[in-house]
């Protein structure tokens, strides 16, 4: 297997989970710890918006969130984002150049294709260099 021929979509999580902005911070919390997730991307009218990670919740922890702090007040919008049938070592490069823990990834339209963490980098790394037989 050649690194130069994998796409990012081979090692993608497929995005089932998104919230929308006006959402939140405790709703937020909720869907990350129910699906064991750090990354939720967050929607408005189905088109991405910003990411919010696990790291920015655990930033506001312990905050009064009397005011209901929303999702869109705390989110990344600084996000990095690739399509589908970009290469894999590319988009691993820009995770790692630009300090990031996820890419969006887009499919051909535009649209949310699913997330690529480093956690899945470093399985994509497993899977090159040590292939189950």
């Amino acid at each position: 297997m050649n690194i130069s021929d994998i796409n990012v979509e081979e090692f993608t999580s497929p995005t089932l989970i998104t919230i929308e902005g006006n959402e939140s911070m405790d709703r937020a919390l909720e869907l990350m710890q129910e699906h064991r997730i750090r990354h939720l991307p967050v929607v408005e009218n189905k088109k991405i918006v910003g990411i919010i990670s696990e790291r920015d919740v655990l930033t506001h922890i312990g905050k009064d969130w009397g005011k209901m702090l929303k999702v869109e007040e705390v989110m990344n919008t600084s996000m990095l984002s690739v399509y589908a049938n970009d290469n894999l070592g590319e988009v691993a490069y820009q995770l790692s150049s630009q300090k990031k823990g996820s890419a969006i990834v887009l499919d051909t339209e535009g649209n949310l294709y699913g997330i690529f963490t480093t956690t899945d980098a470093l399985n994509a790394l497993v899977e090159i260099f040590h292939p189950m037989s």
